[in-house]
This record gives structure tokens, C-alpha cells and sequence, in this order.
């Protein structure tokens, strides 16, 4: 997807979930509230949804976007839900090299989380907990992306 038609795609979600806030669950355009990431590099994969389980099936909890800087990918998991309350939340992601995740209690993303790279493709995984302590995502991207 080009430059351009990321832009307005990023713009038509953000839109749609602002309009759409429900429940009081607080939510931030895809990608999340910052137009500044703290991965360098090019976004090459993203927004991409992360849904819930149980109660939250049908809701997005996080955007994971995925950056290249040339010899590493970072990626950065954005809260959709319960955004500005400290959460239990962790982001991982894997390469044919390793892992790294990132655990704590964050207010607004997870990450960044960084891995090698080169010659490899991205998997990923979100955990999520709502301010009771319960469980309510443990999302496992299987789909290998980012590729090179």
C-alpha cells in the first residue's frame, strides 16, 4: 500500500473509531494517539487489529505496527481499550532469530520490541488484562509478514 493510501486509510479508521467509542472503553485512532512512533525505520505492516477474547471478541484491543529500519524490526502495540489506565499488557514479537517481548503495567502501548531482521519474517503476540487483573486478549498473529 503507497504513502498516500496509508495516510487516508490510518485517517477513515481513526474517524470510525473515535465515532465509534462504546462503554466507556476510551479509544485512539489506529496506530494510536501519537503521530510519532518510538520504532525508527519505515512502517512496512499496519494498523493491524488485535481482537479480544470472551466479552471482547468483537472489539480491537490493540494496533500493532511493525517498522524495518534495515537490519531490525520494531514493532509497537497500541491500547485501544482502557487507554491512560495502567493495564497489564505484553507485546511480543519473533523472527527466525528470537524473541523479545516487552511486560508491564502500560497506560497507552506496549513496545517497542525489536528483533534482527534480515532474511526473516515477523510473528507476533498480544496479551491483554483489564484493570480487574482478568484476561481478555492472548493473540497469537500466525500470519509470518514482513518479510526480507
Amino acid at each position: 500500500m503507497n504513502a498516500s493510501r496509508r495516510r487516508v486509510t490510518r485517517a477513515v479508521l481513526s474517524a470510525v473509531l473515535v465515532a465509534g467509542t462504546a462503554g466507556g472503553l476510551g479509544v485512539v485512532g489506529a496506530g494510536g494517539a501519537s503521530a510519532s512512533s518510538p520504532c525508527s525505520g519505515t512502517l512496512v505492516w499496519g494498523p493491524t487489529p488485535f481482537y479480544g477474547e470472551g466479552a471482547y471478541s468483537n472489539t480491537v484491543v490493540a494496533y500493532v505496527d511493525t517498522y524495518w529500519d534495515g537490519s531490525s524490526n520494531c514493532e509497537v502495540a497500541y491500547k485501544n481499550v482502557f487507554v491512560g489506565q495502567p493495564t497489564r499488557m505484553d507485546l511480543t514479537i519473533w523472527t527466525n532469530y528470537g524473541s523479545t517481548d516487552d511486560p508491564g503495567y502500560w497506560s497507552y502501548y506496549a513496545g517497542p520490541v525489536s528483533e534482527p531482521g534480515a532474511g526473516s519474517c515477523v510473528w507476533e503476540e498480544v496479551d491483554m488484562w483489564d484493570p480487574s487483573g482478568h484476561e481478555i486478549a492472548q493473540e497469537y498473529d500466525n500470519s509470518p509478514h514482513s518479510c526480507g
